[in-house]
């Protein structure tokens, strides 16, 4: 029978035709492969122009077994016959709840497992797009959560390969998270483990980098990360070296920490979304409190919170190793700084709470060069500015702080270099 009779009959017909094909033992059986392309992309094509085809490939048993067998079990599935079947699949659910259920019931568990098998490509995304139609649909029980899942893991093997390929499905499901309130994403969130949340909060962060390419994130999503910091910030004195809780505690809240505070101070730096935290004074209070509590940390002993400002560790040809880079330490007092800049600016109640905290010092301390924290002299001197811009409180308080001649500063000693000039030191040898 020529394609053409096979495109004749109807899908009871093409579905019997498909069964009767020999099996693909080896990639090399080159006929019996174009046999399988022909026929499938029949079924395929047919499921745009009707339900009832739709109905019929979801229903039959057997057929499903043998795409099963081929996307999903047989190794030697030429990866052209698997896209292909994949496809069928996928379109078999388009606009049909019925189908959805019926094909997710089936194959749902193989789908969601293939969606973050590298390598990644054209495979994942197609598995992508059953788990985004069975989103829509809202026919599928637990739909939401095993999405959620779906996007964080394919998002986290993407990162742990360094993969750049396109994953439009993908971002597509992100989207319906953190771009629609409506669909309350909160407790999707909350219910994912803490490596699965940090893996959300950099696809967020990448998504505030990228500036929200598909919709602006939505204000509960943000409130929520927020709420989350506050309430979560201690976790980050738990990988402080001495302390006596590290022991029992999951390092992975600290690196949680870190994620939130990363979201927030991209958040609050951008036109987009910096107005949603004017009035997030609380914020500007816990991030206040955290910089001076640790900066009292890193002086009381010697841990990842002590600065590292001596000229062989901040020198671009240090080397000294770089492992402190991988500590959930590396770049906080940063993030902080920033998010305090950030949340200074033009802001009269967070000038006046910069007075009251007694913040300024810490942050004309943090004005020097720290390895631990690059950027973090430059962010200070931000902080600072801003928190001076009109308002004559905070000027006067600088202007009638006493001068007591420069801050100890290990690098300028080892360069013997003074406020401005430059001092040789007379041999003494």
């Amino acid at each position: 029978m020529d394609n053409k009779d096979i495109a004749n009959l109807n899908t009871e017909g093409k579905i019997e035709v498909f069964l009767r094909l020999p099996p693909i033992d080896n990639e090399e059986s080159a006929d019996i492969t174009r046999e399988y392309i022909s026929i499938l992309r029949l079924l395929r094509d047919g499921c745009a122009h009707s339900k009832d085809h739709q109905n019929a490939i979801a229903e039959h048993e057997e057929l499903n077994n043998q795409l099963h067998q081929l996307v999903f079990a047989a190794t030697a599935t030429p990866e052209n016959v698997r896209l292909i079947a994949l496809q069928l699949l996928a379109n078999a659910t388009v606009q049909n709840t019925y189908t959805q259920c019926m094909i997710w019931q089936r194959h749902g568990a193989e789908i969601l497992r293939n969606c973050s098998l590298p390598p990644l490509g054209k495979l994942t995304d197609v598995c992508l797009m059953i788990v985004y139609i069975a989103l829509k649909g809202a026919a599928v029980v637990n739909i939401k959560q095993q999405a959620l899942c779906a996007a964080v893991h394919v998002w986290q093997t993407m990162v742990q390969n360094s993969s750049k390929v396109h994953m439009e499905m993908l971002h597509f499901l992100f989207e319906y998270f953190i771009v629609h309130g409506e669909n309350q994403p909160v407790p999707y969130y909350a219910s994912l483990t803490t490596a699965e949340r940090i893996t959300f909060l950099d696809y967020l962060k990448q998504y505030l980098v990228d500036n929200c390419p598909n919709g602006r994130i939505h204000e509960y999503m943000l409130k929520h990360i927020t709420y989350e910091f506050t309430i979560k910030s201690d976790n980050i004195l738990i990988c402080k070296q001495d302390s006596a809780q590290f022991a029992t505690t999951d390092p992975l809240l600290a690196h949680e920490v870190q994620s939130l505070l990363r979201v927030i101070a991209y958040a609050t730096g951008t036109d987009e979304y910096g107005d949603s935290y004017a009035n997030e004074h609380s914020l500007f209070l816990n991030v206040s409190s955290l910089l001076r509590l640790l900066a009292q940390v890193g002086k009381e002993s010697q841990n990842i919170f002590t600065p590292m400002n001596k000229l062989e560790e901040v020198a671009l040809t240090s080397k000294i190793p770089r492992d402190f880079e991988s500590e959930v330490s590396f770049e906080f007092k940063t993030l902080l700084v920033r998010c305090i800049a950030n949340l200074l600016y033009k802001n009269k109640t967070n000038q006046g709470y910069c007075i009251d905290t007694r913040l300024l010092p810490t942050l004309l301390e943090c004005t020097n060069m720290d390895a631990r924290n690059p950027l973090l002299r430059e962010w200070s001197i931000l902080a600072i500015r801003n928190a001076c811009e009109g308002n004559r409180d905070v000027q006067e308080l600088i202007a009638n702080m006493t001068n007591e001649g420069p801050a100890k500063n290990d690098i300028m000693s080892e360069l013997n270099l003074g406020m401005g000039s430059l001092r040789i030191k007379p041999n003494t040898k």
